[in-house]
């Protein structure tokens, strides 16, 4: 079918409301095709210029920056970035008002913010030229995985704001018709619900889905189940959650479709994002820098998990410099020079609560567990499921059923905690009919309510791959 919108958009883009995110697209979409060199030269151009920003305007940072030895006068010094202190959640709470640059008013500043998987908000400031190619960014990933502008798409989104900006008032429904943009509200998940979607998505034919990867994967075993066949979709692009090997498998049968991951955050925009499914997180170079850390602060090499730590560096209005995100991840590749940076993120291992810790301080990745629950046990007995450490030995694990375990299911998945966890652990079982999402709209397959030290011993990812041996 001819897409007649796309010629629309580009004349009412261009020339109506003089949009710049398509010159945007234009121009990632050139810059990440050049060779590493020249994308890495460009980045540290980028940051160079954030830092001198940041050094004369940023109260937090004056100070700050020159006495890590980044910047001396005019002269940034790349190989000391490492200096710099992280900068963390606490921060952007007790030190809001000095991490404001000056001139920010004279900006078109705007407050974002986010709930995080703690719960406890978060605001920073942000502006439009940030936000401009922050949407490009996301275009851009969006034609990775196969759309063109003017093409269906479908979003399927948990949070209020998102939505409720998206489907009010009659300009963005006039703008969604020209768009050809659908918009699901995840919050909304019943049976009755997903039979709609369902149904919408076979009506809309979208060429793409965009969407939280707990609500798709839902939608996607819905569908799988149901026989329910939707053929239109070239891609899907899941981001806000881990996106666990379970989950991609489903929503690619489901759809017969790669599914790409989007990493990034409210605070920081998007940061990383698949080309190929599966093949690891490409950073966005561009407009961040990413760092994977260990316990002491150094770089992990590739192939070694750590914390992420990001640089955003297109928003002036407040710049966010070695952010400590509160994830932990994987390197796939890695630039030493002048500064160790990310290229690639080989995966995503789950938010740092997420992590399980045992009394002697060592950690366990939440997705080892759901490995477990969602692949190793589960014999299509299992629905949903939520595991929760409550203490070193205790663990409870939350099960919504389709039907009745088998007799030994639940010892044998008692077992192999066990033998991750310690013999000393007690896992217990309960069946409940549903388990709430989070205030952000957002699902968390692995909760920790133990205190957790600085993550310091984690679990060998080796050990994490033959997760089948574990529990054999």
């Amino acid at each position: 079918m001819r897409n007649w919108r796309r010629p629309i958009l580009g004349f009412y883009d261009t020339h109506v409301t003089r949009n710049p995110v398509p010159n945007h697209v234009a121009f990632l979409a050139d810059f990440y095709t050049l060779p590493i060199t020249q994308r890495r030269s460009t980045q540290m151009q980028q940051l160079k210029h954030l830092l001198l920003h940041a050094a004369r305007n940023v109260p937090y940072y004056g100070d700050l920056l020159r006495d890590a030895g980044v910047v001396d006068r005019e002269q940034v010094d790349l190989t000391r970035f490492s200096q710099i202190p992280e900068l963390t959640r606490d921060h952007l709470h007790s030190e809001f008002e000095r991490l404001k640059s000056r001139d920010y008013e004279t900006r078109a500043w705007y407050k974002n913010g986010s709930g995080g998987s703690s719960g406890i908000p978060v605001v920073v400031l942000q502006d439009r030229c940030y936000d401009d190619i922050g949407r490009a960014t996301q275009e851009m990933l969006q034609r990775w995985a196969g759309w063109e502008s003017g093409e269906p798409f479908v979003t399927l989104w948990g949070s209020e704001r998102d939505v409720l900006r998206g489907t009010s008032g009659w300009r963005n429904k006039l703008s969604n018709f020209i768009r050809n943009q659908t918009f699901l509200n995840s919050w909304c998940m019943s049976k009755l619900d997903l039979e709609r979607y369902a149904k919408i998505l076979q009506r809309a034919r979208p060429v793409m889905i965009e969407a939280y990867a707990e609500s798709i994967y839902e939608l996607a075993r819905y569908i799988n189940d149901a026989g329910i066949k939707v053929t239109s979709v070239r891609g899907v692009v899941t981001s806000a959650g881990t996106l666990y090997p379970f989950i991609r498998e489903e929503v690619e049968r489901a759809f017969g479709c790669p599914v790409l991951n989007r990493y990034g955050s409210r605070e920081v925009g998007s940061f990383a994002g698949e080309r190929v499914s599966g093949g690891g997180m490409e950073v966005f170079s561009y407009t961040h820098f990413v760092e994977v850390v260990n316990e002491r602060g150094q770089a992990c090499r590739p192939g070694e998990e750590g914390d992420v730590l990001v640089t955003c560096m297109t928003n002036y209005t407040m710049p966010i410099i070695r952010y400590r995100i509160g994830d932990r991840a994987v390197v796939g590749a890695l630039t030493e020079s002048p500064t160790p940076s990310v290229e690639n993120l080989h995966t995503v291992t789950g938010r740092i609560m997420d992590t399980f810790v045992r009394e002697d301080g060592s950690t366990v990745p939440g997705n080892f567990f759901m490995h477990f629950l969602g692949k190793v046990h589960n014999d299509g007995w299992l629905k949903k499921t939520q595991v929760i450490q409550t203490d070193y030995n205790s663990i409870l694990i939350k099960l919504i059923i389709e039907a009745p375990p088998p007799p030994i299911a639940l010892e044998e998945i008692r077992t192999s905690f066990r033998r991750v966890m310690g013999d000393s652990c007690q896992v217990e079982f309960e069946i409940v009919d549903s388990i709430p999402p989070l205030p952000s709209g957002k699902y968390r397959y692995a909760v920790s309510l133990v205190q957790h030290p600085r993550l310091r011993h984690s679990y060998p990812l080796s050990s994490f791959m033959n997760a089948d041996k574990i529990a054999s």
